[in-house]
């Protein structure tokens, strides 16, 4: 291609046709002569063609681009053998499996919310050394950072490039005492791909993965969360091993588990391997997804996903491994539109494809049995969320008392499931039940003795902020309703107002800019007729300023009873209030702040149904102020009981057995273990009983159980008793 300078290009088209004035060219700006960019604009959509200069010697094998003056990329297209991933709303990483060599060109033609767009660029070869890099447009951000190039599997880290708030300081510790993260699947093998979950970091947070001393990932925290699909090495040894997160001050989280052996294949490698697909068929904003699939080992297949319309919304090429495997990760970008979207994967003779629907932004989604229940009946309450994470249920009755609590732990394949019974005397009205995971939260609605009407709900993403983020709302409300969002600020006069519309889900993600915000704690309001609901979030506020008080209205609990927390400190405070068991378990722990008087109160605080009696521990910490009161809690011994339905307790295998008794508390949790002679749990039961204090349920003794003498024992609020089964 011949390059023409900018001024004679311009010319050109300026004397051509004032019509044209839509479309530019621009030369890019940049610091070093081994790559040419040259960049052309229409409108919304920007093409950029990267050439390797002659008598360069290293290739062209990844492009880094960053959007600023707060700008959006919304899509892409690339040359065949190169891919993208889009990593946050202002960052490309794009990688090739066909590097581009000297006096060769790769193009990208990228589509943003800008007319204009400001775009910094960074040019990187396969051992991540920069080749070049520059400025198309007017930028106001900095250069994209080297931790946005691909990892040395091949395949780009899906948390790995800048946010748009920038690199964090080392002064700032990202791992911080409730951090933790672990490994899906727990006991992996050499050689195979693992999602790597962590909860509760510093949000925009620089961390590397290490396998033992060996790093493996380096990527960055989402809102203080992570959700990193990578590559076990081939040559881990088996065995005991130790998974380290560290961050940019030395600070480690670590998860010790077990290498497995790879299990060793029969046959040789079969070159007649068919096409096949995997990939989920639910899908969330943000989130990251793995499609993988076989064909001909060493063969290209090419990945193009289909909106609701059958128009391309991506596409991308990449090759298959010796074993005939094939695997792209991928995080859904977080302004993706809601819908079915179709995967297709193409060998160039055979096709397969599935759908799949990109639904709301929470992990959790929740339905109802039924829609409205009478007095007296039950209702099931179904859902999916984060795999072996425990859930928080809770719901409220329509004059917003608590009527029912409970943890529930997730099944392994992300199923979760709660039976509430109605008492008799309900108040008619519409319910709400709360379920929350980690920082998310949803809510879904059910009537008693009547339809239920949608109420407004809204909750922030995080609790405090910095004058660089953007807070996110997450709004819930009657399907396609149009509402009225106000931010008051601490004077309480409103800072900001706006108009808002629900999807047809009834939900919405609403962010907004906090930069002339000034410290303090601020209030987010949504209105619609006489609804109204709001929530509080604070900007700017500190740790470590005063002494702390605090107290309860006693100091005596029953397992499974709520804690109702006063307190006090400086003003405009950040106070982080922690609930620990006898042995020092943490089981609760969050964040919250000091009003302009300086008093901070929760009631988010329960004592587990299936605690241990003895003495708990209760801590409020800010900085170095710090602040413990003890509290007794009880199991309640007095009168609850349990009894089989044969006397004497002697079944078989495959029996179906009715455990029953009384006296576990009203609307009580009631946990159920089948311990054996070792007092190992085997199986563990979570019910409710009734508005009298009785429980029943149904065991189907398993198959797998061998003969011999087990324990059955029964915990709830008021106390646990135990009785003995023999099975034959």
């Amino acid at each position: 291609m011949i390059y023409t300078s900018i001024r004679a290009i311009l010319l050109l088209i300026l004397l051509v046709s004032s019509s044209f004035t839509s479309l530019f060219f621009t030369e890019a700006h940049a610091t070093t002569n081994l790559v040419t960019v040259t960049a052309s604009n229409n409108d919304m959509t920007t093409t950029l063609q990267f050439t390797n200069n002659a008598g360069d010697i290293s290739d062209i094998s990844s492009v880094i681009l960053q959007i600023g003056q707060g700008g959006n990329f919304k899509s892409f297209k690339t040359d065949s053998g190169w891919f993208g991933i889009k990593s946050s709303v202002d960052t490309l990483t794009f990688t090739s499996t066909n590097p581009v060599k000297a006096g060769q060109s790769v193009k990208f033609i990228i589509k943003t919310d800008q007319s204009n767009p400001g775009i910094t660029w960074k040019a990187l070869d396969i051992r991540s050394n920069e080749l070049g890099t520059g400025e198309v447009g007017t930028v106001s951000s900095g250069t994209p950072s080297s931790s946005g190039t691909p990892s040395s599997s091949g395949t780009p880290s899906s948390s790995g490039t800048p946010s748009s708030s920038g690199t964090p300081s080392t002064n700032h510790p990202g791992i911080l005492d409730s951090s933790s993260f672990r490994i899906i699947p727990s006991t992996p093998s050499p050689g195979i791909n693992v999602r790597v979950v962590g909860q509760s970091f510093s949000s925009n947070a620089n961390l590397d993965l290490y396998i033992e001393n060996n790093k493996i990932e380096s990527f960055t925290t989402n809102n203080g969360n992570f959700i990193v699909t990578t590559k076990i090495p081939d040559d881990q040894p088996t065995g005991s091993v130790s998974f380290f997160v560290k961050d940019q001050n030395g600070n480690s989280k670590t998860f010790s588990t077990i290498i497995q052996p790879v299990h060793q294949r029969a046959n040789a490698i079969n070159h007649n391997i068919p096409l096949t697909l995997n990939a989920d068929s639910i899908y969330h904003r943000g989130e990251s997804k793995t499609i993988s699939g076989t064909a001909t080992p060493g063969s290209t297949v090419t990945i193009t996903v289909l909106d609701s319309n059958g128009d391309m919304a991506t596409t991308l090429t990449v090759i298959t491994d010796k074993t005939g495997h094939y695997s792209y990760t991928t995080t859904v970008p977080i302004d993706t539109p809601f819908g079915e979207y179709t995967v297709v994967v193409s060998d160039g003779k055979n096709k397969v494809s599935k759908a799949h629907n990109i639904v709301t932004t929470h992990q959790i989604i929740l339905s109802t049995s039924q829609q409205e229940v009478d007095p007296g009946g039950t209702i099931i309450i179904n859902g999916t969320s984060i795999s072996n994470q425990p859930v928080s249920f809770r719901i409220e009755d329509p004059t917003g008392n608590q009527v029912f609590a409970k943890d529930v732990n997730v099944t392994s394949n992300g199923q979760l499931v709660v039976v509430y019974p109605v008492d008799v005397g309900a108040v008619k009205g519409t319910y709400k039940a709360i379920v929350s995971q980690g920082i998310d939260q949803v809510t879904v609605y059910f009537g008693v003795g009547e339809m239920p009407v949608p109420q407004l709900t809204l909750t922030m993403d995080k609790l405090n902020y910095q004058n660089s983020e953007k807070p996110t709302i997450n709004i819930s409300g009657p399907p396609t309703s149009t509402l009225n969002l106000v931010i008051i600020d601490p004077s309480g006069k409103q800072k900001f107002a706006d108009a808002v519309l629900l999807d047809p889900g009834g939900f919405l993600a609403y962010s907004f800019n906090v930069t002339s915000y000034t410290p303090g704690i601020y209030s987010a309001v949504i209105t619609r007729g006489n609804d109204k609901e709001s929530v509080s979030f604070a900007i700017g506020l500190q740790t470590g300023s005063g002494a702390i008080t605090m107290k309860t209205v006693k100091d005596t609990y029953l397992l499974g009873d709520n804690i109702i927390i006063l307190g006090k400190s400086n003003p405009n405070t950040i106070i982080r209030v922690t609930l620990s068991d006898p042995n020092g378990v943490i089981v609760k722990s969050l964040q919250t702040f000091t009003d302009k008087t300086g008093i901070f109160s929760s009631t988010d605080f329960r004592i587990p149904g299936d605690g241990t009696s003895g003495i708990w521990k209760l801590e409020a910490s800010s900085g170095i102020n710090h602040i413990g009161l003890s509290l007794t809690i009880k199991s309640g011994h007095e009168g609850i009981s349990v009894k089989l339905d044969r006397v004497p307790p002697i079944y078989v295998r495959g029996d179906l057995v009715t455990i029953s008794g009384t006296g576990a508390g009203n609307d009580a949790n009631v946990i159920m273990k089948v311990l054996d002679t070792n007092s190992t749990q085997l199986v563990s039961l979570n019910i409710s009983s009734t508005n009298t204090g009785d429980f029943s349920t149904i065991w189907p003794i398993p198959l797998s159980f061998n003969p011999g003498s087990y324990t059955i024992q029964v915990k709830s609020a008021t106390g646990q008793t135990t009785t003995n089964i023999n099975i034959q």
